[in-house]
């Protein structure tokens, strides 16, 4: 038996085969008759759900009960797990970046103490001095953020299509809103880390 596919759809849990009345008969060349209902709770809770699935179970007229839940259940529990691991993977992130600014930073002002020291007799403000030392930091911080952009949205893509099962398909596209926090993150790090910068600079 060959059936022709017409169209293909996009479904994020489980695999099905449409087809209408029509296309059904000419198929398996029988009439259709209907063996499944497909029923829609208006209270679509867990404890409702299974309520009322324990209550079709007990018509002998009724073979087996299929609940959607089940698999939302499974999806969430594998959803709970990558966030955590990624919440992880943010944080780690954010130290690193911190670390790293803060070292490199250190040196940027050990090396250059005395041009420091000249800038502030010839009457610069402690702003205008913290940007002198940390107006590259600015910038690169600006580049690393198109940069992250392009990498991420790749690696992010990689990620999304590798890592569900067969059953399961997560949405592949990157939100505006993905990409606003992944900015303030490393723009308030950045900020974070000049301000510490400044009232150390002070102090000198």
């Amino acid at each position: 038996m060959s059936i022709k596919v017409t169209g293909i759809t996009e479904m994020y849990m489980g695999h099905y085969l449409f087809m209408n009345r029509a296309a059904y008969e000419q198929a398996l060349h029988q009439s259709f008759k209907s063996n499944a209902q497909l029923i829609g709770l208006r209270n679509n809770s867990d404890a409702n759900v299974q309520d009322f699935a324990a209550k079709l179970m007990k018509n002998n007229g009724i073979l087996t009960v299929s609940q959607n839940n089940d698999l939302k259940t499974t999806i969430n529990s594998f959803l709970y797990g990558i966030n955590s691991v990624m919440f992880v993977l943010i944080g780690c992130a954010i130290l690193l970046a911190v670390v790293v600014i803060y070292n490199l930073t250190n040196i940027n002002v050990s090396e250059r103490i005395r041009e420091l020291s000249t800038i502030k007799v010839l009457g610069f403000y402690d702003h205008e001095v913290t940007l002198y030392i940390y107006r590259e930091t600015i910038l690169l911080s600006f580049l690393g953020i198109v940069g992250g952009f392009a990498l991420g949205a790749y690696l992010h893509h990689v990620i999304i299509t590798m890592l569900p099962t067969d059953m399961v398909m997560f949405s592949p596209g990157l939100t505006m809103t993905n990409l606003i926090l992944s900015a303030l993150i490393t723009l308030a790090t950045t900020l974070l880390l000049s301000i510490m910068v400044h009232i150390k600079l002070k102090k000198r």
